[in-house]
């Protein structure tokens, strides 16, 4: 399956940084030839869920131009040139409601629309949010900030109070998420799903990893304060080594901050891009034992007929001295052909052969005896006659 390609392009109509359209010139995967496409550029935009610490949902009641009467909406906004999206949902979560959120999760980034263009959503969910200031916001339209439990959220969800589409994805996108990490242990299953590409500065580690995870985050957050490089989402390990394999003075491993675009390295931290593909995860809670976790993504992805392909990684979603809650990432691949199961082998007992019991003499000798007394009797009988 192909995809158009752009031709040329000519801008139409400019009206600053909210909008412009464009004139495009594509060819179809036919080789048809379309002069005038319309294409329309808008910025890129962030909403959130955002939970707080007492497990209340941050919510507006507001209203909008292109919206008839009130709706309800999440905390979002526009990203600046050259912004990370997490970046711009922490700000705009600051600016709109005078919160922070310990927690972030990366919900996913959507097209608005699939022909014409018009940005991208940008979707987060936020936990463990707290206020610490006064909101800063300038938004045209009248809102009000509301706090709503679980049942009060999935009521309006289901009422369709949250009027854009956008806003009701990143609500229940946040509540499939959030029913994920809350599940109890027993029931939490891997999934498939995209494993987004991000930026990351990492420092690579040999050795137990305990140590080496300790060893190499102190390094690269110590090389990133001096520098002033921002974090931009969750640490995250990769671990190149089977610990059943390899001894444990030898387990390799990068310990990773996701950066902006334009960090540049040094002698001892460094950059490159991860993620980018397809991965069984499955989100684990509990103490520091987590190899059983790692087993069960191996065997369930084997199972769906997928194989590992690459490095796990693991996503951290806990601050150091709490108990550890982190997504574990396998890079996958499917096998081209069903992986075999062997034929039970049944191992046939030999037959055994009738054999047939020898007559004894004295039963035939009863027979003969009994034969010629018979034919005895016959004979009188038939001579009185």
């Amino acid at each position: 399956m192909q995809t158009w390609k752009t031709l040329a392009r000519e801008t139409v109509f400019d009206h600053g940084k909210f909008l412009r359209v464009e004139k495009h010139r594509i060819e179809l995967p036919d080789g048809r030839i379309i002069v005038d496409w319309p294409w329309v550029v808008t910025p890129d935009f962030v909403n959130m869920m955002v939970v707080t610490d007492d497990e209340k949902f941050l919510v507006f009641r507001q209203t909008k131009y292109a919206v008839d009467g009130i709706s309800l909406a999440p905390v979002g906004g526009y990203l600046e040139p050259n912004e990370q999206p997490l970046a711009a949902a922490k700000r705009e979560l600051m600016e709109e409601t005078g919160y922070v959120a310990r927690d972030w999760i990366d919900l996913g980034a959507y097209a608005v629309d699939g022909n014409r263009g018009a940005g991208k959503a940008h979707l987060f969910l936020a936990r463990n949010a707290r206020r610490v200031n006064e909101s800063n916001a300038d938004d045209l339209e009248d809102q009000e900030l509301l706090l709503l439990n679980r049942s009060e959220l999935e009521a309006a969800i289901a009422a369709g109070e949250f009027k854009l589409v956008p806003w009701q994805a990143v609500m229940a996108l946040g509540l499939l998420q959030l029913n994920q990490l809350t599940k109890p242990k027993e029931e939490i299953m891997p999934e498939i799903k995209h494993f987004p590409k991000r930026r990351v500065a990492f420092v690579s580690e040999m050795g137990p990893w305990p140590a080496s995870i300790q060893r190499g985050f102190g390094r690269l957050f110590a090389w990133m304060d001096q520098n002033h490089v921002q974090p931009l989402g969750p640490s995250l390990g990769i671990f190149y080594d089977d610990p059943a394999k390899v001894a444990p003075e030898k387990l390799r491993s990068d310990l990773c901050v996701p950066v902006a675009d334009q960090v540049q390295g040094s002698n001892e931290v460094h950059v490159k891009d991860v993620g980018g593909f397809e991965a069984a995860t499955i989100h684990y809670q509990g103490n520091a034992n987590i190899v059983p976790a790692y087993n069960q993504v191996y065997d369930w992805l084997h199972a769906q007929g997928y194989h590992d392909s690459g490095a796990p990684i693991e996503v951290y979603l806990s601050k150091p001295g709490e108990e550890i809650r982190a997504e574990i990432v396998v890079p996958i691949m499917k096998f081209e052909k069903a992986p075999s199961i062997p034929e039970p082998v049944v191992i046939k007992k030999p037959v055994k052969r009738a054999t047939k019991k020898p007559v004894k003499k004295t039963v035939k000798k009863a027979a003969k005896k009994t034969g010629t007394k018979s034919a005895k009797k016959s004979t009188k009988t038939a001579k009185k006659k």
